[in-house]
């Protein structure tokens, strides 16, 4: 397959990235290593050195590690968008636009619950993907206006406005409409034979299924549940239905496990298995073993920058818990259960 002479900046950078992610040896000497200074020393001759070798003399906070390797991640992103032909970058963007989302939604959370904005600021980790704009409760457009799918801007603009004093819904429809926009952008973009489309199928079965357990654990009705899923096609819609309909979700995904195939037998019989957050750790593996897929092969690009930088947030996410774990003295039998990439080795 001969790819136009425009993605080949976007394939050599990536291609770069895949040999500089931290192998099982760098994962293990991290895992196991007796305090954080040590943990950290493996990093050095990576690129993580260039933004972590500050620390190596002296103890960071557990936030200022996490606002380094979000730094990290911004970087990474940014480098694959601008490297990205125009029909790369929209599904990259996206994923920029996911984090200042989350951000939002702890924004509108804080606010509503009057967390003063001084103490909320203190503990916000993700604020490189606000540029230089300056962040204030009166200001919460600020961070929508950022969105790289400018398609959303308007949408949030008006929800916010409209549901101000109804923080929950609001904040359940800010996440519903990132995901319809992208479901739609992806469909009419690529369609569906791309291994892109695959991860993404996965990645927005994980948010409904995960939305389902959570909102159903806190006693919401099905009806108001039902506002907020977003199904990739009428299979997982009728899977959903399930869910709902359901008082007792892991008896039936025991059972009608045998009903699925493929991604949705997979996701399915998980949720017997695991406890909530336990699941979506088992989910996020799933996605990971899917976007390391686009290495096998030679797919296109979007595919492969897409898969990259999903594989790059699990990684940059396995090492902020590795050397938090350091600083906190978690033990190492607690830190395995949360990391995500170990499984490739």
């Amino acid at each position: 397959m001969i790819l136009p002479k425009n993605y080949g900046p976007v394939l050599a950078k990536v291609r770069v990235g895949k040999g500089k992610l931290l192998d099982k040896q760098k994962y293990n000497a991290i895992l196991y290593a007796e305090n954080f200074h040590i943990a950290i020393s493996y990093l050095n001759n990576t690129d993580y050195w260039n933004y972590l070798s500050k620390f190596s003399q002296k103890e960071p906070t557990t936030l200022e590690i996490e606002r380094t390797l979000f730094e990290y991640y911004y970087d990474e992103l940014n480098k694959c968008i601008k490297y990205s032909p125009e029909e790369g970058k929209i599904f990259l963007n996206l994923l920029h636009d996911h984090e200042l989302i989350s951000m939002l939604a702890d924004l509108l959370s804080s606010k509503y619950y009057r967390v003063e904005f001084k103490s909320f600021h203190e503990i916000l980790t993700r604020e490189i993907f606000l540029g230089k704009k300056k962040l204030s409760y009166e200001k919460t457009e600020v961070i929508v206006d950022l969105l790289q799918e400018k398609s959303l801007v308007p949408k949030l603009k008006q929800l916010i406005l409209e549901n101000e004093n109804d923080i929950n819904h609001l904040i359940l429809q800010i996440k519903y409409i990132f995901w319809k926009t992208f479901l739609e952008l992806i469909k009419e973009k690529i369609g569906r034979q791309t291994i892109l489309t695959e991860i993404f199928r996965m990645q927005l079965l994980k948010e409904n299924i995960m939305l389902i357990l959570r909102l159903k654990s806190m006693g919401a009705p099905n009806y108001l549940i039902k506002q907020y899923i977003t199904p990739f096609s009428i299979i997982e819609k009728k899977i959903f239905e399930k869910l709902l309909s359901t008082t007792d979700i892991k008896t039936f995904a025991t059972s009608a496990v045998e009903e699925y195939q493929g991604i949705l037998k997979e996701f399915i019989e998980k949720i017997p298995n695991f406890e909530t957050d336990e699941l979506e750790i088992e989910y996020n593996k799933t996605i990971a073993r899917k976007a390391y897929e686009v290495f096998l092969a030679y797919p296109f690009q979007p595919d492969i920058a897409y898969g990259y930088i999903i594989l790059k947030r699990y990684e940059i996410e396995d090492l902020m818990n590795m050397l938090k774990a350091k600083l906190l003295n978690i033990s190492i039998e607690n830190l395995k259960k949360v990391l995500i990439l170990p499984i490739f080795f």
